[in-house]
């Protein structure tokens, strides 16, 4: 599987994990808080979904910025999950917005599907670093 040693460009693996996190919890707020700008008459399951989305990412949020300090494998590989359950969800999202023709905010969500790759690529690489060190331990 492809690695990187820096998340970036220049942040070591630690930090960089701490800034996708604090990333991913400030994108997901603002993706949920614009869709009900835009939408504010959606029905009930649609909002509830949205938020429960949010939700599972922010718990992997803050699994990844606990495995900074308490360095467990278990604890990476959870935000890892919950980020691709994440990008199926932007995924639905996109096809939605195209379906719909709204074809500026799914060029947009596609941009941040790839970025949402090369981050999910980043936390991997901090995960088989953590797995490294266990395993000299």
């Amino acid at each position: 599987m492809f690695t990187v040693d820096n998340c970036c460009f220049f942040f070591p693996l630690k930090w960089g994990v701490f800034v996708i996190a604090i990333f991913h919890v400030v994108c997901g707020s603002f993706a949920v808080a614009a869709h009900y700008v835009h939408h504010p008459d959606d029905i009930k399951w649609e909002i509830y979904l949205n938020l429960s989305f949010l939700i599972i990412q922010i718990i992997g949020c803050i699994l990844l910025i606990v495995s900074i300090w308490v360095k467990k494998s278990r604890i990476v590989i959870c935000f890892l999950i919950t980020n691709i359950i994440f990008m199926i969800w932007v995924l639905a999202a996109t096809i939605y917005c195209f379906l719909e023709k709204e074809y500026f905010v799914g060029v947009v969500l596609i941009f941040f599907i790839f970025l949402y790759i090369y981050l999910w690529v980043c936390v991997f690489s901090w995960l088989m670093e953590i797995r490294q060190n266990e395993k000299e331990k």
